[in-house]
């Protein structure tokens, strides 16, 4: 029995090239102030997340050293995080048709604040980060790299370290209030230097592919 072809939409041309598109204004700019106030107010309640070891997972990701914390998902967090809107325009501009919503954090930055050299979990097909406060700073990011083993990755970090610079590592500017980034995590490392200021607040959110 012949199995028919089944094409998948087309995606937009920067997630086909460099697996990364920013959604312009997507979401409503009250809303995220409203998760960034709400994060402001639970600070206390952040886990410290530290590691110093390069290790693959047996998902096939890439863990590095990273110094930082994390907010559990806050009720307008997850609002957004299961945002049908911002669900359909990234199935519209990945050409992935099946993504889910699996929910959110938020990753806070404090000075010196970094995440070496990684990729996502597999369950994060798609990445989606908006920022909460306007100064942070760009994220590293590898294209080059796509779909490269962990120890393809791990190599890199040993010639070039954690935060790579040269011919092939870019940076992506993350949009702040309504705008979203969003990329391919899983497949395309990624790496954010040591934070200059006291405090930034980043919003992520994660799908998968079914």
């Amino acid at each position: 029995m012949e199995i028919p072809h089944v094409d998948r939409p087309s995606a937009h041309p920067g997630w086909q090239e460099k697996g990364t598109v920013v959604l312009p204004d997507i979401l409503d700019a009250d809303r995220v102030r409203l998760v960034a106030g709400e994060a402001r107010d639970r600070l206390e309640t952040a886990s410290p997340y530290t590691r110093d070891e390069v290790s693959s997972r047996r998902d096939g990701s890439l863990a590095s050293a990273v110094h930082c914390a994390f907010l559990p998902a806050t009720p307008k967090l997850e609002e957004l995080a299961f945002d049908k809107d911002l669900l359909l325009a990234l199935r519209e501009a990945t050409g992935l048709p099946r993504l889910v919503p699996r929910g959110g954090s938020i990753v806070v930055y404090r000075e010196g604040d970094f995440q070496g050299l990684h990729t996502d979990t597999v369950k994060a097909t798609v990445t989606a980060a908006v920022a909460l406060s306007d100064n942070l700073p760009p994220m590293g990011w590898a294209p080059h790299l796509r779909d490269a083993f962990p120890d393809e990755q791990a190599k890199v970090i040993a010639e070039r370290g954690i935060f790579p610079t040269g011919e092939g590592f870019e940076e992506l500017e993350h949009p702040h209030d309504g705008s979203v980034r969003a990329f391919a995590g899983y497949r395309i490392p990624h790496w954010r230097t040591p934070f200059p200021g006291e405090l930034g607040l980043l919003a992520t959110f994660s799908y998968m592919d079914l």
